[in-house]
């Protein structure tokens, strides 16, 4: 049994602690990945390979995990994934071949439940409101870890002691969620939704590749007729894995739909950015040929702008309003985007927009999951943040896809994209995100809160 906690903010400082771990793992591993690929001896492919399966498994399992946690208790499930974790970069650091990393990290892919099962946890121990103020300390803290990993560079080894640590201090430290859902997990929903989302990433990561739109398209209305039978399914069935009539409540879908936008304008313009600062101008006639150093430089105006944004966010929350805050975050990016579509010539050109598209995204990484948790019922916060964190990747696995394809169908010669598609990549982030601002300020205050507003204004002054 874990000692119970005299404060609720050793609670909340333990839970920073695991995600600033979270961080540095996933800071970290793309960037030895090119090494490994070296010592290991497999190419490019195989290593977007490894990405991919990382990412598909993140996908397929929170929502599962999240539910096990509504059902089974939050901390229960934190400890198992620690520990899936934990063994797959066990299996990584031990590899030496292609297959056992490929399962290394098939299970290091669940690390993306940690953020939503901890989210249900406060929300359990601390409440509605102060659940959703420590929402930002996570997110800013994942986001610093993020830098801490990419700048350190530690060894799988290393990574593998974190997911260890972090089990360690929620196995004597946490407490398990009081809060508990009704019913049982529907198996035929979760093999339906597993299946869908598998084929549903298996065609966004097959987008421009060599393997044909022909298998593309046949993926794509596999995953459409898999989730389809999904939906049913859990209209049917008494104790769904998702509730799908949560994700077309008025109150939850407008930060359903933000979850979208964010996903796709925070993830489309990732890899272009990279793409076309990497660029030689001798040889293509734009770009900034910059190295991997400059490449990692870049990226940091962008990272701390979101931890910034993310560790401001509750605070100017409360003297601002969240609604109007979270719509001028999305017009800072939009914003951001905008200007790098129309000045990108230098290194020193990225620098202000990014930091400012970086704050408006942290602002809305914090806000929207704290949003979504008032507007949830308390035995379906872990099921609805993991279908949140889940929109958010599938927006990104599609934003991905669809920049690749623009790289590929605008071209200056064969093989090289032509400048115009990287410019159209930053107007459609700029727009997406010009988008969240009339659905951030068509948020509604949640039924509790207008009744509790009612019952204040009936008492005597």
């Amino acid at each position: 049994m874990p000692r119970p906690l005299s404060r609720a903010g050793a609670l909340v400082g333990l839970l920073v602690l695991v995600e600033f771990f979270s961080g540095t793992i996933q800071g970290a591993f793309p960037i030895l990945l090119p090494d490994l690929a070296k010592a290991l001896h497999f190419d490019a492919g195989a290593q977007a390979l490894v990405l991919g399966v990382n990412f598909l498994v993140s996908g397929v399992t929170v929502p599962v995990a999240s539910r096990l946690g509504d059902l089974f208790g939050h901390r229960r499930l934190l400890l198992a994934t620690l520990a899936l974790t934990c063994l797959g970069y066990v299996l990584s650091a031990c590899a030496t071949a292609l297959p056992l990393l490929l399962v290394g990290q098939a299970l290091a892919g669940l690390l993306s439940c940690w953020l939503p099962l901890e989210f249900a946890l406060l929300r359990d121990r601390l409440g509605e409101e102060r659940g959703g103020r420590a929402v930002g300390l996570l997110v800013g803290s994942l986001t610093l870890g993020t830098i801490a990993g990419a700048v350190a560079r530690p060894g799988l080894w290393f990574l593998a002691a974190l997911p260890a640590l972090s089990l360690a201090v929620v196995w004597a430290f946490v407490p398990e969620s009081a809060t508990r859902a009704v019913g049982r997990l529907d198996w035929a929903g979760t093999a339906l939704l597993s299946c869908g989302l598998g084929l549903l990433f298996g065609g966004f990561s097959s987008v421009g590749r060599s393997t044909g739109a022909l298998l593309t398209a046949a993926l794509l209305l596999g995953a459409a007729v898999m989730l389809a039978l999904f939906v049913r399914q859990e209209l049917r069935c008494p104790t769904p894995t998702v509730d799908v009539r949560m994700l077309a409540r008025r109150s939850t879908a407008p930060v359903f739909g933000l979850s979208l936008l964010l996903g796709f304008a925070l993830y489309g313009a990732q890899s272009p950015n990279l793409s076309f600062q990497a660029a030689k101008p001798a040889e293509v006639g734009y770009g900034l040929g910059a190295d991997s150093q400059l490449l990692g430089l870049l990226s940091l105006p962008a990272v701390l702008g979101a931890m910034l944004g993310a560790l401001l966010a509750d605070r100017l929350a409360r003297r601002f309003g969240a609604r109007a805050l979270l719509a001028c975050g999305f017009a800072m990016s939009g914003v951001g985007y905008a200007v790098i579509a129309a000045d990108h010539g230098s290194a020193v050109a990225f620098v202000p927009p990014g930091a400012l598209a970086g704050f408006g995204a942290g602002l809305g990484l914090s806000l929207l999951p704290g949003l979504l948790m008032r507007r949830l019922p308390a035995d379906q916060t872990g099921v609805g943040t993991g279908v949140y964190n889940t929109l958010k990747t599938l927006a990104g696995a599609a934003a991905g896809a669809v920049g690749a394809a623009v790289l590929d169908a605008v071209l200056l010669r064969p093989g090289v994209p032509a400048e115009s598609a990287y410019v159209a990549i930053w107007t459609g982030c700029a727009l997406l995100c010009a988008l969240g601002v009339p659905v951030a300020l068509s948020l509604r205050t949640t039924p509790d809160t207008e009744a509790a507003r009612g019952l204040a204004s009936q008492q005597p002054v």
